[in-house]
């Protein structure tokens, strides 16, 4: 039994609309994150322990941060985080840093050394 042409068309406008939708809901709003952290500005680094190094940049057009991990020997970029912070500061601690100490649920810290998942994420555009 093969399907009617009418069925035919009806999934193929299923299908561009789920494709219209995907764009709309996750492609738009993170090629506006990509945007928004290539503008990064006003940076500063700190270094702890001769093993990393942070650094925190305002973000443009609101009060948002990014937060940057890298290797101190290397310079690879190791992490990175987008967050809101009126008031920027790191602080290291034996197996993470803090940079956003509202953060809660897990959100806010990067473990010491970042993860393969952290290493990844901070790849992407």
């Amino acid at each position: 039994m093969s399907m009617s042409d009418q069925t035919r068309k009806l999934i193929r406008r299923l299908y561009k609309l789920t494709v219209i939708i995907f764009i709309a809901i996750v492609i738009i709003p993170y090629s506006w994150d990509v945007a928004n952290r290539m503008g990064a500005n006003e940076c500063e680094k700190e270094t702890d322990s001769k093993l990393y190094i942070g650094e925190m940049c305002y973000l443009p057009g609101n009060d948002a941060m990014a937060f940057r991990l890298y290797d101190a020997e290397t310079g690879e970029l190791l992490a990175e985080r987008t967050y809101k912070s009126p008031y920027p500061k790191l602080f290291w601690g034996g197996d993470s840093v803090v940079y956003d100490p509202s953060g809660s649920d897990g959100v806010g810290y990067v473990t010491l050394p970042p993860t393969r998942w952290d290493w990844l994420r901070a790849r992407l555009p």
